[in-house]
């Protein structure tokens, strides 16, 4: 009796060391893949989210930055993560997903929506785990567990106005650029104070409140007199597409990284949009809704 009952302690003993090692394994085969790399070890690397919806909707971020890029992405074989109508580097890390819901602007107003909202109602994210489980087990999803916990943890690191919305259909350019051009150099995270060059900004006033434009230009100013922006606002006047419900931040320059800090300074938290510069005269264009309040 004895000796069978020394041989129990030490089978589970080992039927725990077994388990251990197994989830270890598991863990080490999940994070050792290509997109959990990246988000962890943070090179200079993006990873690319082809989000299957109506249109096909694919995201660029850049962990390092911690800048994202959003653009539509009209592939003929969005089915495979190598599409390669997608113009996307050879070595580059791409994952599918396929939402429940297909149109992509509700997909991504109820993003934009957790996203600003979850810091102060933490429920928001309950449903978020079922979810996932069923688009895995569904096969909506490439992303393996672990993949997946590692971009819901980077996503809480990120604020609405680190998404920058590409709205140029790839339709009007003769080639696509190469993605990991169109993310900054993580040496462009310098603050605005030390840049050798203010950002020029142009407002638009399309909220309907007679003077809201100049007075955010005299705030501009007196920011950028007191030191705490490096912002040269041009000029200012009244939006000519008429009055608009929410403000919006566009960019011409790719300087994402001071745009978004001129965004958070006036308090704008949403997504920055960008657009060829054309014949833009400016950095920045800031057209005020009827949302915007002076800082």
């Amino acid at each position: 009796m004895e000796s069978s009952g020394r041989k129990r302690p030490v089978m589970g003993r080992w039927l725990l060391v077994f388990f251990l090692a197994a989830v270890g394994l598991a863990a080490w085969g999940q994070l050792s893949s290509p997109f959990a790399q990246i988000l962890t070890r943070r090179p200079n690397a993006n990873v690319y989210l082809l989000v299957l919806a109506k249109p096909n909707v694919l995201i660029q971020y850049n962990p390092r930055a911690k800048k994202a890029l959003v653009k539509e992405a009209p592939c003929k074989h969005c089915d495979r993560a190598t599409a390669p109508d997608l113009h996307l580097p050879d070595n580059a890390v791409v994952r599918r997903y396929t939402p429940f819901q297909f149109d992509k602007d509700v997909v991504w107003e109820r993003f934009k929506h957790r996203l600003e909202t979850w810091r102060y109602n933490p429920f928001l994210l309950v449903p978020l785990p079922y979810h996932y489980i069923a688009a895995y087990l569904s096969g909506r999803t490439d992303l393996s567990p672990a993949e997946a916990a590692l971009a819901a943890l980077e996503i809480t690191k990120l604020e609405i106005n680190d998404f920058t919305v590409k709205i140029t259909p790839f339709t009007k350019r003769k080639k696509a650029p190469e993605p990991d051009a169109i993310l900054p150099p993580v040496e462009d995270k310098a603050p605005l104070a030390v840049e050798d060059r203010p950002i020029v900004v142009e407002i638009l006033n399309a909220s309907g409140k007679k003077g809201l434009a100049l007075a955010l230009t005299q705030y501009l100013r007196e920011q950028n007199n007191k030191g705490l922006l490096r912002v040269d606002v041009l000029q200012y006047d009244n939006y000519p597409g008429g009055k608009l419900k929410e403000t919006r931040v566009v960019d011409y320059s790719g300087r994402r990284i001071q745009v978004k800090q001129l965004s958070s300074a006036i308090g704008v938290r949403r997504e920055i949009t960008t657009e060829p510069r054309g014949t833009a005269i400016c950095d920045t264009r800031i057209i005020l809704g009827q949302d915007f309040e002076m800082p």
